[in-house]
């Protein structure tokens, strides 16, 4: 039977609520390494294990603190991203239900490494119970001499998706909405000016969880963990058509098939599963790559990717018509309104989406979404956009068939399946309960 590898959750999942409880396990111990060691030292300590960054795109952790710690300017900042606003994802409130302990010490970590003048930490203001957590582990370590009061701050963010955008969490760090600013963080950080570029790492909780487990055992032992081309585990979020949903901390280069069949129990019914997303920022994935080990290179040359393991499983009693004009919905709801190209864009794929769940599609809008999936991108300021771009063109390629047959016969019932923003599971029958998002119930229908 699989097992899962738990490195960062507690082996036995109950939670760590003290900083006794927490040194008991060799907590603490990467910080205090860190510290006897050299800046260059320890960013050669996590490349040696490279570690890949956990929210989303996998970048090498090590590179971006180099460019950070290269650089001249003489105020530096850390934040952490724990906003966790995508679809299909859980896995940061899992963590810091468990133990809030690690991502401390992990960010403390990165401070001491570029000699940063705060660490912000931001969390949507809604996940009351993880922001207790991180207060009391950050409470604790004050009080035990480990960390400087006031050094290190939670910022309570809005529920928006473009809250978790890296530049537009720095706004929101900044006292200002989630809208993305133009400069990414390495160029323009927390509290920027004309004359002070105050250079930011940013990092998601998952990452700096990583890194205080790596200084506390070594890279080696962190290599042990996963695969070539993604060392270490992560901690997957399966929802949808599984008999299992929920959150496995499993090594990298599991495959698919072992993670949705072995761990979530195979498809919830008789009907084989169809597809499966990683979140909203990829491409579909079908059964035909389940066998490709799980890491950010393998999924993406397979065809799929790995994003932040946050992963929605439909059966082939789910319709990709209505799965993709949901997820299009989502992304327009979302989209911040800055650049006319997302905004306006996102908006005329969805409405043309819908005209196919409300039966008045011709043939001719199959290939009217793909045209507009091909310039929504242009000229924006942030992911979103090719996100939509991403997503639903793949959708409309791999099933186009569906799409065919919604203009031959037009469905009765235009309802769309619920979007899978994640607002809280259940343990006893591992179940999640999902938010209602921003809605375009109002959006015209052509």
């Amino acid at each position: 039977m699989k097992t899962e590898t738990r490195i960062l959750l507690p082996v036995d999942l109950k939670p760590v609520l003290s900083l006794d409880a927490y040194k008991a396990t060799g907590g603490i111990r990467g910080i205090e390494r860190a510290r006897a060691m050299t800046p260059r030292a320890v960013i050669d300590e996590i490349k040696k294990a490279g570690l890949r960054g956990r929210g989303g795109a996998g970048f090498p952790t090590a590179i971006k603190w180099t460019t950070i710690f290269e650089d001249p300017s003489p105020k530096k900042y850390i934040v952490v991203n724990g906003s966790e606003g995508e679809p299909g994802t859980y896995k940061d409130r899992y963590l810091l239900q468990r133990n809030p302990y690690k991502l401390v010490e992990g960010a403390l970590i990165a401070a001491y490494v570029i000699n940063a003048q705060q660490v912000f930490l931001g969390i949507k203001g809604k996940f009351k119970q993880e922001i207790a957590n991180v207060q009391r582990a950050i409470d604790e370590m004050v009080k035990d001499h480990i960390l400087a009061k006031g050094y290190m701050e939670i910022v309570p963010g809005p529920d928006e998706y473009l809250f978790g955008e890296e530049k537009a969490l720095l706004e929101v760090v900044d006292g200002r909405g989630a809208m993305p600013r133009n400069m990414p963080p390495f160029l323009f950080g927390v509290r920027c000016s004309p004359t002070e570029y105050n250079p930011t790492i940013v990092n998601n909780v998952e990452s700096m969880s990583h890194v205080a487990n790596i200084m506390c055992n070594s890279p080696e032992w962190f290599r042990q963990h996963g695969s070539e081309d993604t060392p270490g585990t992560m901690i997957f979020t399966l929802c949808g058509d599984v008999k299992k949903p929920g959150m496995y901390e499993l090594a990298l280069g599991t495959t698919l098939r072992e993670l949705l069949y072995d761990f979530g129990g195979g498809p919830v019914s008789e009907k084989p599963i169809k597809a499966v997303f990683s979140g909203v920022a990829n491409k579909v994935m079908t059964p035909e790559i389940f066998d490709t080990p799980m890491g950010f290179g393998t999924l993406r040359e397979a065809g799929g990717g790995l994003g932040s393991a946050g992963f929605i499983v439909y059966d082939e009693g789910a319709s990709m018509v209505k799965v993709a004009a949901m997820f299009s919905s989502f992304l327009a709801a979302e989209s911040c309104g800055q650049c006319i190209p997302c905004n306006r864009g996102s908006r005329i794929i969805t409405e043309l989406l819908r005209k196919f769940t409300h039966g008045t599609a011709q043939m001719d809008d199959i290939d009217q979404v793909l045209f507009e999936c091909g310039r929504v991108t242009n000229q924006t300021r942030c992911f979103l956009p090719q996100e939509e771009a991403i997503l639903i063109t793949s959708i409309v390629k791999t099933f186009r068939r569906e799409f065919e047959e919604y203009v031959k016969n037009p469905p009765s019932d235009p309802t769309e399946p619920p979007v899978p923003l994640i607002s809280s599971f259940d343990e006893n029958t591992h179940t999640f309960t999902y938010a209602i998002p921003k809605s375009f119930a109002n959006f015209p229908v052509a």
